[in-house]
């Protein structure tokens, strides 16, 4: 596979402008998921298309993915910690 072309200075700032800006609505409960995904779909196009030019917005860049990925994670993580408890809870008392 081919490796993708370096994408133009400009594109690349709004990329990651718009991976940050995603990556922050996606720390919103339920609503936040599909957004956190877009971002870390931006982050991914940025990631593989830079190059070796350097990122103005570098920063906004990781922390539109540090965003994205903990919003994932608690809200994926959330109900499944959620289950784990009921089950062990049901388990536990039901012994007695």
């Amino acid at each position: 596979m081919k490796p993708a072309p370096p994408m133009s200075k400009i594109e690349m700032m709004e990329r990651s402008l718009r991976c940050f800006e995603y990556g922050l609505i996606g720390l919103l409960p339920v609503i936040g998921i599909p957004m956190a995904i877009l971002s870390l779909a931006q982050y991914r196009r940025v990631k593989r298309g830079r190059g070796d030019m350097w990122n103005p917005a570098h920063r906004y860049f990781f922390w539109g993915g540090v965003c994205a990925r903990m919003g994932l994670a608690l809200f994926l993580l959330i109900p499944a910690v959620v289950v784990i408890i009921l089950i062990l809870d049901n388990a536990f008392f039901s012994g007695f």
